[in-house]
């Protein structure tokens, strides 16, 4: 089978592996069919040191947002040729065939195509993060980074009845606002929307790796607020603790753990907004253009938001 593989920073290169012959139980074998990047994809393609995932460099990685075909299954309810959205295992998407937990899957029961249905892995991490959150019907509520899935929490937390969305990123998402249920934009860094925020009850940290803008979030939110830190930190942050003492508020960070749940709701989430996957996907590549679509989505700019991949063969020369 076909695999792709980083022999350096920002590159990929055509491989010839074996297809993988042995499923523990609750495996399956998936044949992708498309797939879509993550932010969190990113600094593997570049080359950055990632301690939580030391598989950069290996067959098939980055990739884990992923929508496939069942080839082989040791997993109830996931029979040969059933469609799943998902999860690849350690990020191995990038292959032909790869084996990852039935308990990362879900069983497309729509006609969604496969590129739309990219949209239901991350998705389903919104609905997650959501579901633990106070609730915010006719609340005012904020989400620092308006990449991807900051512009998903803004759609999910408009059509879950927040009475004000704020959006704040350095790029100009003003083309987009409406689409996504932004009712004010500001366009620029945290630390100065954080001056003039207006107070939100709730405050979506989408970004990830700085403590600086958790700092600015405790500044910006009303007393008793509740700040989510969703994007992927760094080990240690310092933050204003007296002032977070002060206003008593609260801070929850964490991953999904009940996928089977959330991607089932996700795909109801999309069937119920139609529309959502076109304004949300915005450019779409052949896997053998794979390097030019990763560096596509490395360098955010107006107009551009999620990058998707189809699963046609790569070329054997790139």
């Amino acid at each position: 089978m076909w695999a792709l593989r980083q022999p350096g920073p920002g590159v990929f290169e055509r491989i010839e592996v074996p297809v993988p012959d042995r499923l523990a139980d609750g495996e399956v074998l998936l044949r992708l069919r498309a797939g879509a990047i993550c932010g969190s994809d990113v600094p593997k393609f570049l080359g950055a040191h990632d301690p939580d995932n030391p598989y950069t460099g290996m067959v098939g990685v980055p990739l884990h947002e992923v929508v496939g075909e069942v080839a082989g299954s040791n997993a109830e309810g996931l029979p040969p040729g059933a469609r799943v959205v998902g999860i690849a295992e350690n990020s191995r998407g990038l292959a032909e065939y790869f084996v990852t937990p039935a308990r990362l899957l879900h069983r497309l029961d729509s006609d969604l195509d496969d590129v739309s249905a990219t949209v239901v892995q991350p998705l389903s991490t919104v609905l997650s993060t959501l579901d633990r959150v106070p609730a915010v019907h006719g609340k005012r509520v904020a989400v620092l980074g308006l990449g991807p899935l900051g512009l998903l929490f803004t759609h999910v937390l408009k059509s879950m009845g927040a009475a004000t969305v704020i959006g704040v990123d350095r790029v100009d998402r003003s083309g987009v606002a409406q689409a996504f249920g932004i009712d004010e934009l500001f366009v620029g860094d945290t630390r100065a929307w954080s001056a003039r925020s207006g107070r939100p009850d709730l405050c979506v940290e989408a970004i990830g790796h700085r403590q600086d803008v958790v700092a600015d979030a405790i500044e910006a939110l009303a007393p008793h607020g509740h700040l989510f830190v969703f994007g992927l930190p760094e080990d240690h942050y310092v933050i204003p603790m007296r002032t977070f003492f002060r206003k008593h508020l609260t801070m929850q960070g964490g991953t999904t753990l009940d996928w089977t749940r959330f991607l089932a709701e996700a795909e109801k989430y999309l069937l119920d907004h139609p529309g959502l996957p076109e304004a949300y996907i915005t450019d779409v590549f052949p896997v053998d253009r794979a390097e030019e679509a990763y560096r596509r989505y490395a360098f955010p700019a107006e107009g551009r938001l999620k990058v998707a991949i189809t699963a046609t063969a790569p070329r054997a020369s790139w």
